[in-house]
């Protein structure tokens, strides 16, 4: 049973005191709180910069929302993205839950199945905020959606202009790059290489084992040819697989890697450490076929615990964010992210770096029937990782191997 809401998260005193005045006010002029837990991806992001960064952002767009509606005062705490369930567990059990999640895709597809947030309602309105394959991502076998999609993180290359003048445009030109003493990274983590997958054309067959089939001949050769290629370029001396998008991102900035694959969530933090030395590019695609970048979606979900009121207001905040104007203005005052909304425009032509996320954008469109298959919490996704990406890249295991250990994988029942 959900626990009881408690009357003093969404009646502040003054509004208390009202009512025992005997004076009853509108929904509209009643003062409501609305509490937002909002997910950081990794603890190493959660620092004061980043905190104040966010506040500063968020709180503009709460202002431009309490134009409409002036009663609603809003909260947000930041919790890593790895201890948000752990988090919302013990504030559900005391019925503290909050109203608003802004966490990952993938992350509230899971607090959906741990009955931690409820589903976002299927609505005309939220439905035409957002194209039909990030809603996919988000619905559950049994039609319910986890979240409303609010932005897109693209994946994209960065680079150090100071060390690499023209960033490689295609697979074999990345091994060329760093087989010419240019030190190039990729993070170990299988989702984030997945864009390699692409450039081989290897992601079909990899969509085939993941729903229980054997691939045809030529896609087995083609998953082959992408393992192949990832253990030549661990075999570069000046190519370096590193454990975490995060190592990856300091030794840019620090100057011991001139590439690597990036977020555009981590432009700001790069932009303030590297400055003009910062290069932004799509990423590499190969001879016949483009890569796959996988970007990252956030969401907003709905807390379980809220009144009648926060939820009404929740649902008010939710539509106000993902609304056409508004996401096209946070677009463009961050530019590190894409909007949800299908109906924004984004003037490229303005900004190198908008168009190669609009780009990248295009490119993850053929992974995202992948993406909603195996989210990052399934079992074979650590099972690739421990047992073919690692051994893989430190020449423990052949190709072939590798090969047939990835179909197996894949072929388990999740």
């Amino acid at each position: 049973m959900r626990p009881p809401v408690l009357l003093k998260r969404w009646l502040p005193v003054a509004g208390l005191a009202t009512l025992l005045s005997g004076c009853v006010p509108s929904r509209q002029s009643m003062p409501v709180m609305l509490f937002v837990a909002v997910a950081v991806q990794d603890e190493s992001n959660l620092t004061s910069d980043n905190a104040a960064l966010f506040r500063e952002r968020f709180q503009e767009l709460i202002k431009d929302f309490r134009r409409i509606h002036p009663n609603v005062m809003v909260q947000p705490a930041l919790y890593p993205e790895g201890q948000l369930r752990q988090q919302l567990q013990i504030r559900d059990r005391a019925g503290l839950g909050p109203d608003l999640i802004l966490t990952g895709a993938e992350s509230a597809n899971t607090l959906l199945r741990a009955g931690l947030v409820d589903p976002m309602p299927n609505t005309p309105q939220l439905r035409d905020a957002s194209s039909p394959e990030l809603r996919q991502r988000l619905t559950n076998r049994r039609g319910q959606l986890a979240g409303q999609p609010m932005v897109l993180f693209p994946q994209l290359a960065c680079y150090d202009r100071r060390q690499l003048a023209t960033p490689p445009t295609t697979i074999s030109g990345l091994l060329k790059t760093s087989a010419a003493g240019v030190p190039v990274g990729l993070p170990m983590d299988l989702r984030q290489l997945l864009w390699t997958a692409g450039t081989f054309g290897a992601v079909p067959g990899l969509y085939e084992a993941a729903m229980g089939r054997q691939p045809s001949p030529l896609q087995t050769a083609q998953i082959r040819h992408w393992l192949s290629w990832l253990q030549e370029a661990s075999d570069q001396q000046r190519f370096s697989f590193q454990p975490d998008q995060t190592s990856l991102r300091h030794s840019l900035s620090k100057g011991s890697l001139a590439w690597v694959s990036c977020s555009s969530g981590e432009l700001d933090l790069l932009r303030e450490t590297m400055g003009n030395r910062l290069g932004v590019a799509t990423l590499p695609n190969g001879d016949a076929h483009p890569a796959t970048p996988v970007d990252r979606l956030r969401v907003l979900a709905l807390g379980r615990n809220s009144s009648p009121i926060q939820r009404q207001m929740s649902l008010a905040l939710i539509e106000f964010s993902v609304g056409p104007l508004v996401q096209r203005n946070l677009t463009l005052e961050s530019l590190s992210f894409l909007p949800s909304n299908p109906h924004v425009r984004i003037p490229v032509q303005s900004s190198g770096v908008l168009q190669a996320m609009v780009d990248s954008r295009q490119q993850s469109r053929s992974v995202e029937t992948l993406l909603a298959d195996v989210h990052q919490e399934d079992p074979r996704i650590k099972a690739m990782h421990a047992e073919v990406i690692v051994p893989l890249l430190f020449g423990l295991v052949e190709p072939g191997l590798a090969t047939d250990r990835t179909i197996a994988i894949l072929r388990r029942t999740p």
